[in-house]
């Protein structure tokens, strides 16, 4: 009987966690039972997989993962899930700040509101070489997914789950921000 009240408490309070209110659960530690606290990130393997099973779910086809897409005559970025027979893909952008802010949904990129381009992208030449691709208006077939609101958080204590976001919440949370986008493409 108590292992099913503290399964039914688990499950309501991870279910009550959605994209509208997320943010309202980063924690700190207070109050938490476990010692150390982690924030961390979805990767870009992760979302591309996660993606490409949207845009299968949804009948786009001619779907590869982490195709190159010419922007114009000297631009190319490195598009993480790409439908060609839709023309319409995903980049991610890979920064993130140590806080999450929940102001950072709205923005189209982190990058756009430190340099005023919406993407760059650090490329490398045969020598090893760096410098940076800088994309000042994204096309409006690739749509910017930002790493910095794809967080989730954990502890070496499985009890703390419920009051925090979990990778499977987040997974949940970017799964239908990618279906908004599909519907409305």
């Amino acid at each position: 009987m108590i292992l099913l009240i503290m399964s039914s408490t688990y499950i309501q309070s991870q279910s009550q966690i959605d994209f509208n209110n997320y943010y309202e659960y980063y924690s700190t530690g207070k109050n938490l039972k476990g010692k150390k606290l982690k924030t961390s990130w979805l990767k870009k393997n992760e979302v591309s997989e996660i993606i490409e099973e949207e845009f299968k779910r949804a009948e786009f086809k001619w779907v590869s993962k982490f195709k190159i897409i010419k922007i114009d005559s000297i631009n190319y970025v490195n598009s993480i899930c790409y439908s060609a027979k839709s023309n319409f893909g995903f980049l991610y952008e890979t920064s993130h700040l140590a806080i999450p802010k929940k102001e950072n949904r709205k923005i189209v990129s982190i990058y756009k509101t430190q340099t005023g381009n919406d993407y760059s992208e650090k490329i490398y030449d045969i020598n090893g070489e760096s410098n940076f691709l800088k994309i000042k208006t994204l096309p409006n077939n690739l749509h910017l997914l930002k790493e910095d609101v794809y967080w989730y958080q954990r502890t070496e204590k499985k009890e703390d789950d419920s009051k925090l976001v979990t990778k499977e919440i987040i997974i949940e949370i970017l799964r239908n921000d990618i279906r908004t986008i599909l519907e409305n493409k």
